[in-house]
Parts: C-alpha cells; structure tokens; sequence
C-alpha cells in the first residue's frame, strides 16, 4: 500500500471537475468531490503531517474489515478529501433511531436503513457526525446511497460496529 508522502499535492482539475490528490508524476487520485461541493479549490496544497496521521488513523480501523488494500487506500484518500468538503445536511431520517451514542473520529460505524451498511465517521461536532458511507446503502425513505457518499447523521442513528465474541477464561 502506498504511504502518505511530503510530495503529494491537493490540487483542483477543472477538466475532471473533481478534487485530485497528486501521488506521482504518473498517479493521481481522483476524489468523488466536484467543485460544486468544495469549500476551497486547493492548487498545489501539500498533504500536511496532520492528514498522514489520519491517512494511518482511517487504515487502523480498516483493518478491522477484511478489504483488499487497494479498496482500503481508496476509502483513506476519500475521507481525507473529505476535509474540503462543504458541510452536508442532516440526513438522519433515513437510519434507524437507536440510543445516545458518541462516536470517535475515524471510528467504524453501523447504520440501519432498509439494509445495513457499514460507516467511516471522519468528523464529529457536537450530536452529529459525518460518514463516509464503505458500500451502497437502502434507505428507510426508499432512496439509495451510493459508495463513497458523505453524510451528516445525529449520533443516534449511529451503531458501534460489533466485535466479534471475546473469548472468556474459565477456572
């Protein structure tokens, strides 16, 4: 897997109307972002210290998931492009209500729609959280959600993702 380097660049193609994150002269990373969603269109901003440690952050908890590499790479650089996204909208009416829950950024989540469907939180403020969506999801409201799809939810529509079974000592 590729690891987060000092040469790698934030940029803004126009052509693509997408978010690029330049890895080499012959790779780049194409985000699902167009301008239409972006706070700022960065022209040669360097990956700082601070977004490495989270690219490490995001690949720790997916770890947790049996993905291929190259899928895992794709969610971090997603959800580090993330970062320049305009705030979304509340889109809790479409999961399941459950209890208080408060989540930690970069932290892997459930949510409950008309199937079930596994979460990236990669922002917490106060009692919401933004979610990078791992896989497609159907909604309660009958709309489906597509890979890669960012949304702000309230914290109680939100499930720690379960562990499996710990295994207990007996004397």
């Amino acid at each position: 897997m590729l690891r987060p380097s000092e040469r790698w660049y934030w940029t803004y193609c126009p052509t693509k109307d997408r978010l690029l994150l330049d890895i080499s002269d012959d790779a780049q990373f194409c985000s699902p972002f167009a301008a239409s969603q972006l706070i700022s269109q960065p022209v040669q901003q360097a990956l700082s210290m601070a977004e490495a440690e989270m690219f490490w952050a995001i690949d720790d908890s997916l770890q947790l998931l049996a993905l291929p590499p190259t899928v895992r790479l794709e969610i971090c650089l997603t959800a580090l492009s993330s970062a320049f996204v305009l705030p979304q909208g509340h889109k809790s009416w479409y999961f399941q209500a459950y209890s208080e829950y408060s989540p930690k950024a970069f932290e892997l989540v459930r949510l409950h729609g008309s199937n079930s469907q596994y979460a990236l939180v990669v922002a917490t403020e106060g009692q919401s959280s933004s979610c990078l969506l791992l896989g497609e999801v159907d909604t309660l409201a009958g709309k489906t959600l597509p890979r890669l799809h960012l949304l702000r939810l309230l914290n109680n529509r939100l499930l720690p993702l379960q562990q499996g079974a710990q295994y207990r000592q007996s004397a």
